[in-house]
């Protein structure tokens, strides 16, 4: 059957009560959250007073928990991936939580997860910036332009504002909850910066053919990943994605999914890649990221970056897969390794 969005909201995808506690108790939500009135009085999470607090917390330990990954397209026989929202349930709870997914799954299931608690989501797209390409010469050449649509994320509405929530863009994310406003700009990864510019991109023909009049414009998140600056200079910020505030449904992520994990010019088909996200002591912020690229583990913090490990063979990576990131590979899908990606 297509997909789409069931007529009826009685039938619209939600999560259970008890799939709801077994997802908080897979990120660790702190027991003051639990606590949270919305959680029996679902009509509050449109409230910012009640809702900004729960929302901040489920984003900040979904992605110290749930990793961005990859790997279903390199480990795994099919290499599909299924956005219907029970399927990636069963694969990112329902295994005992240390997978993870990219951006379609998790801001799918995450979106998923704020409805069944009441909260109102908006599904989006996004044109990610070119450069956040691994090719330095991409980064060069073109890295005033964008991909197509090729990233999710969601809006939710609190008291009539917008307020942006992407856990689903790895370390290179916002990595916090902000407001839907032009020119918004806070600290996200201490020292790194990001803000919110609604202006039109370079590339579009609407400038020319407008004679520079009404060009429509997208929403562009940027990072500065170095804010300190002398007197005098302005900050280096560097262009991450483009998004739209037009509701995408699920026929639109399904066109957007099958083009990011089948054609053999986007990253996630000749990369493999998983990043978690790592808080403070207190679990209180995000301090950093460890990140498997390919065959190498690092930490990052901030400038400091060290190599973990780097794995010579493909039981050093599938060992390190488990020893990092928690996730155990059954024999078929680490047999199933991409061919161009074993490490001999």
């Amino acid at each position: 059957m297509l997909p789409q969005v069931p007529l009826k909201p009685e039938d619209r995808p939600r999560y259970t009560k008890d799939q709801l506690n077994a997802y908080f108790h897979m990120i660790n939500l702190p027991p003051t959250h639990l606590k949270s009135p919305i959680l029996s009085n679902p009509s509050l999470a449109t409230s910012t007073q009640h809702a900004l607090p729960l929302l901040k917390a489920l984003v900040l330990h979904h992605l110290t928990t749930v990793p961005f990954e990859n790997l279903s397209l390199h480990y795994s026989p099919r290499k599909t991936l299924s956005l219907d929202m029970h399927d990636l349930y069963a694969k990112i709870v329902g295994r005992n939580g240390h997978r993870g997914g990219y951006c379609m799954e998790n801001n799918g299931l995450f979106g998923t997860v704020l409805r069944s608690l009441g909260f109102r989501v908006r599904n989006c797209a996004a044109r990610v910036s070119r450069m956040m390409s691994p090719s330095e010469h991409v980064r060069a050449q073109q890295g005033q332009t964008y991909d197509g649509w090729n990233h999710m994320l969601n809006l939710v509405l609190l008291d009539g504002e917008w307020w942006v929530v992407d856990v689903g863009m790895g370390n290179m994310g916002p990595c916090a909850v902000y407001k839907l406003q032009d020119g918004v700009e806070l600290e996200s990864i201490a020292p790194r910066r990001i803000r919110l510019q609604k202006r039109a991109i370079a590339e579009s023909y609407s400038a020319e053919e407008e004679g520079g009049g009404a060009v429509p414009k997208l929403w562009c998140f940027d990072v500065c990943y170095k804010p300190e600056v002398a007197e005098g200079e302005e900050r280096a910020w560097i262009p991450t994605y483009a998004f739209t505030e037009a509701e995408f449904l699920p026929q639109d992520f399904e066109m957007m999914n099958y083009f990011t994990s089948t054609n053999k010019a986007c990253l996630f088909t000749y990369v493999l890649i998983i990043t978690k996200m790592l808080a403070d002591e207190a679990g209180e912020k995000i301090v950093g990221d460890i990140t498997m690229l390919n065959d190498t583990v690092r930490r990052n913090f901030g400038s400091d970056r060290k190599v973990l490990r780097e794995c010579k063979t493909e039981k050093e990576r599938v060992d390190a897969l488990r020893d990092f990131f928690g996730v155990e590979l059954t024999e078929e899908d680490s047999e199933s390794i991409t061919p161009e990606l074993k490490i001999q």
